[in-house]
């Protein structure tokens, strides 16, 4: 039996230590995961604008400070303006509920139907339903601003640190991957194009959400069309729910109004261009040609991310199935020059 050398206890213990230290990192920034994922992807798509600045300033932390502050205005302003308006409208519809005579539009929809239901017991109560939904939704998008500071923190302080270290980390990081010189560029280049790609293709697709919702809300003179398409636009990035949170309510609106085909037409439009065109298929080209990635691996990584990370999963999801087949492609493609 072979006896085992001071030198092999050594390296054992090292490796053993080397795992219970992983371990405590990981539960030690377990809770801010999504966080430093955030900060990784904002930092990885600010990165040009910094170094445009730095360029300009020859500063690096001036220039990271600058590039965080605008981001954080960016985000938090429109954020809080957009939350506040929302309450208020969502107060307002429920207000006007009670003012509204749907015992006349139950007696239409028995007409219609022929069900001797109480339609406007359950309208009220939808109505009602989905302005709960608003003001909760507001008034958790301003609690979490309020008390989901740490978090926010963690990620614009590693966002600033990334932005400033940037090169080095990555230096850093290429030293430590068992990968070949041309591998490692491969893979690196594949990971800030694949995140860009699919920042863009998010982007692009709320635009185009945006664009055909305040088209449909102008055509069908619906109230603050600009509002609610902007909402549109922000709940384009939640799947299932999408756009229909917004349009749904709007043509039951519509309807209670007196304005039938009006409602009807609505409905067909925003649930054929927006629900489905753009919320499905349009989204998987969009993030497939942006970003290069298959559109099945888009969707389910848009789905598996969002719910192991939340709302960052929308794009680290993609990614991180994007990278597990580029790295996959480079160990068949390291594997064939091996055989060769």
């Amino acid at each position: 039996m072979k006896l085992l050398k001071f030198a092999d206890y050594g390296r054992f213990l090292f490796f053993a230590a080397l795992i219970v230290f992983l371990y405590g990192t990981y539960k030690i920034i377990a809770p801010f995961i999504a966080a430093i994922m955030a900060a990784i992807v904002l930092s990885i798509v600010c990165y040009p604008v910094y170094t445009k600045i730095n360029n300009k300033l020859k500063k690096k932390n001036i220039s990271a400070i600058i590039v965080v502050v605008l981001l954080l205005l960016l985000i938090t302003i429109p954020g809080i303006f957009f939350a506040n308006t929302l309450l208020h409208e969502a107060i307002n519809i429920y207000n006007s509920v009670g003012s509204l005579d749907l015992p006349v539009y139950s007696e239409k929809l028995k007409e219609i139907t022929g069900l001797n239901i109480e339609f406007d017991r359950y309208l009220s109560e939808t109505i009602k339903d989905f302005s709960n939904i608003f003001i909760q939704s507001s008034t958790n998008m301003i609690r979490f601003l309020a008390t989901g500071f740490i978090h926010i923190f963690i990620a614009f302080f590693t966002m600033f640190f990334l932005l400033r270290d940037g090169k080095k980390l990555s230096e850093s990081l290429k030293k430590g991957i068992p990968l070949s010189a041309y591998q490692k560029i491969r893979f690196f280049k594949g990971t800030v194009d694949r995140i860009n790609g699919i920042f863009l293709g998010f982007l692009g697709i709320g635009i185009a959400e945006f664009l055909a919702a305040l088209i449909g809300f102008t055509i069908f003179k619906v109230p603050n069309p600009l509002l609610w398409a902007l909402m549109i636009a922000i709940f384009a990035y939640i799947p299932l729910l999408g756009p229909a949170a917004i349009w749904l309510p709007s043509a039951i609106y519509l309807f209670i109004q007196g304005e039938t085909t009006s409602a009807i037409l609505l409905a067909v439009y925003f649930g054929a261009i927006l629900s489905f065109y753009m919320d499905n298929i349009l989204r998987a080209q969009l993030i497939g040609k942006t970003a290069k990635i298959h559109p099945a691996v888009s969707i389910i990584g848009i789905f598996g991310g969002l719910k192991l990370f939340g709302i960052v999963g929308l794009v680290v999801g993609p990614l991180i199935l994007s990278l597990f087949v580029l790295l996959y492609t480079l160990y068949l493609e390291e594997n064939d020059n091996t055989k060769s």
